[in-house]
């Protein structure tokens, strides 16, 4: 593994800088495949589903003006998070989720309220920011298998992890400044 590794580097360092920067993302999306514990089909078939739902989700009349909405899709779960401002229209969002065949399981974790400023949602981004890295720094969670999530200081966790892992990264998150709740929403696997 280290032979290709030094090799990897070695032609990267010899080939025209647009040609070792397409090589290297293609490098840094490859190793991040490979420590994922989802199979590269699935994590393809996440990533393709996430699309499809925002997609048919953007169609929604209102949806636009009217929702802050992250979506999550790990290992065929789909997580909605985020503000909505009306019942109604959080109705049509699970209808349309409900619609895709693909996920085994809808977290509807929706709240109707108010849209969060750019204040909150700049909050929110550090303290998710906060939480990967000392996620990567752990050495008893692999950070590509755990998914962060933050909404108005509402932490959720999402991934495919064992029982350690999970306490692990819910204690983690949970001391992290500006933290309002931390839900865990992982897939707890042997």
């Amino acid at each position: 593994m280290f032979l290709r590794i030094a090799l990897a580097i070695t032609l990267i360092l010899t080939l025209s800088n647009c040609t070792a920067i397409a090589l290297g993302g293609v490098a840094a999306v490859a190793a991040g495949s490979v420590s994922d514990p989802r199979t590269i089909g699935t994590q393809i078939d996440d990533r393709t589903n996430s699309l499809s739902i925002a997609n048919a989700l953007s169609k929604i009349e209102g949806y636009a003006e009217n929702t802050n909405i992250d979506i999550d899709v790990y290992n065929r779960q789909l997580l909605l998070t985020g503000q909505v401002t009306d019942a109604n229209l959080v109705k049509q969002i699970v209808a349309t989720a409900q619609n895709n065949s693909y996920f085994s399981k809808i977290h509807n974790q929706l709240r109707v309220t108010p849209l969060a400023n750019a204040s909150t949602q700049a909050k929110d981004i550090v303290i998710a920011n906060t939480i990967r890295a000392k996620l990567l720094a752990h050495d008893d969670v692999n950070l590509t298998s755990v998914k962060v999530t933050v909404n108005s200081g509402e932490v959720f966790l999402m991934g495919l992890v064992n029982n350690s892992q999970a306490t692990v990264a819910v204690d983690i998150a949970r001391n992290v400044q500006n933290v309002v709740r931390v839900n865990r929403v992982f897939e707890i696997i042997n």
